[in-house]
């Protein structure tokens, strides 16, 4: 683990994981100021956790060019650049726990991978929850897919990708086309997937001293608090182990070739080893990338030499 991974697993448990409030009080709200989001913002955040916001969030210069477009009806963040294979490109589905997020949170990240991939990248601004609970960012996303195919890219030369709820994003929105018998995208990227929407994954009981920021000390509050994300804002009286919700209980066949990568640490660990057991048990094409003493999604945070090496990883998966 580098140095500056360490500083920032410091800087994380000390000023965003040891101040959330019990799980009773938590608002999705919270999420939304934590990640940034254009319109969120509170006060009384302590000095040096507005801080460390500024430091991951502030946007990077770069000589990628930055569009705002639709794709159908939904507003994304176009990376490109007048080098790049045009008929080739990434989707990209954002985290934030299906409430919070946007292409603009991960844009720095995206601006690294957009260089380094020399592929353009849509990234969505899907539906949140709770004001759209799903499955209208499934819905979302599948539009989005359908007005790239419109644009002319083929299935073949696009790519799909995601973290954390992005990442089930992902994952569902294949299983929801492939249900549909519609032509899949070629290869697929997860970081950090959550997979698991049941609360109950094995990593939350192991995981949640360890985890730097996405979870509270007590595995029963950080079980609960998945929970109430899920039943109360983002899917409520739902089957939680509907695939379409936890891609952990789906069945795969046919399925595109994937790469997962994911931190020993985080309590989301075992729902990439879970779902990469279960894609491979399809007979498909998985590779599970364990980096060592990370925070979770830490791709996001583009200052460190372990993000840039997730990411020449992902690189050289959708180039070959």
């Amino acid at each position: 683990m580098s140095l500056q991974a360490k500083v920032l697993n410091f800087f994380l448990k000390k000023y965003i994981k040891n101040v959330q409030p019990p799980v009773h009080e938590r608002s999705y709200v919270e999420a939304r100021v934590m990640m940034n989001q254009q319109g969120y913002t509170n006060q009384s955040t302590p000095f040096i956790s507005k801080l460390l916001q500024n430091f991951v969030f502030k946007n990077s210069k770069s000589n990628i060019q930055v569009d705002e477009i639709k794709l159908g009806s939904i507003r994304t963040l176009k990376f490109s650049h007048e080098k790049f294979e045009e008929n080739k490109c990434i989707l990209y589905f954002h985290g934030g726990g299906y409430v919070a997020g946007s292409p603009e949170t991960h844009q720095n990240m995206l601006l690294l991978l957009a260089k380094l991939s020399s592929k353009n990248i849509y990234a969505i601004d899907y539906s949140l929850s709770p004001e759209h609970p799903f499955p209208q960012a499934i819905e979302d996303a599948i539009s989005s897919y359908n007005a790239l195919l419109k644009l002319g890219y083929e299935s073949k030369n696009i790519v799909f990708g995601g973290d954390s709820a992005g990442g089930n994003l992902a994952l569902v929105t294949t299983l929801k086309l492939q249900e549909t018998k519609k032509k899949l995208p070629s290869k697929i990227f997860l970081l950090s997937p959550w997979a698991d929407l049941t609360g109950e994954g094995q990593s939350i009981r192991d995981n949640s001293m360890s985890d730097p920021y996405l979870s509270y000390d007590d595995w029963l509050n950080t079980s609960l608090s998945m929970k109430k994300t899920v039943e109360e804002w983002y899917a409520p009286n739902q089957n939680y182990k509907n695939p379409l919700i936890s891609p952990v209980f789906a069945n795969y066949h046919n399925f595109p070739e994937t790469l997962i990568q994911v931190s020993d640490i985080e309590i989301l660990f075992s729902d990439s080893k879970e779902v990469t057991s279960k894609i491979k048990k399809g007979n498909n094409k998985v590779t599970l990338s364990v980096y060592r003493d990370l925070p979770h999604v830490w791709q996001i945070f583009t200052f460190l030499p372990e993000a840039k090496d997730a990411l020449n990883e992902i690189s050289s998966f959708i180039s070959c």
